[in-house]
């Protein structure tokens, strides 16, 4: 198996917001699952190794409004390919998974979440 941590920017705005920085809204993970399924995500950064963060941090200096990212820790096996669309395919199938949510990161313009899946 081959380890992927992955950052996606996911479009819209304030609307996506978590409720006081930890309460996902209402139908966010369906949302982001559909609109990821559909290509409308943006791959920020797919790497072997954590420095993603690095990447993210980068990127986040360049935003002008509210956005969301999405980290996804994934595993492809030899035989799996790495496309985009495998990628988003993979990440929307997962996220509609009921767990629960973590807010890895905040700030006045953005923020960070995942799922907990343990």
């Amino acid at each position: 198996m081959e380890h992927y941590f992955v950052v996606l920017e996911l479009p819209g705005g304030k609307e996506l917001k978590f409720k006081e920085g930890r309460c996902s809204p209402k139908n966010f993970w369906k949302v982001a699952s559909e609109t990821i399924a559909q290509g409308k995500a943006v791959i920020i950064s797919k790497r072997k190794d954590t420095g993603v963060s690095e990447e993210l941090r980068s990127h986040l200096s360049k935003i002008k409004k509210f956005t969301t990212y999405v980290l996804v820790h994934m595993q492809f096996t030899a035989l799996e390919s790495v496309t985009e669309c495998d990628i988003f395919n993979k990440i929307a199938q997962w996220i509609v998974i009921q767990n629960r949510d973590v807010v890895i990161d905040t700030g006045h313009n953005f923020q960070l979440v995942t799922i907990d899946v343990a």
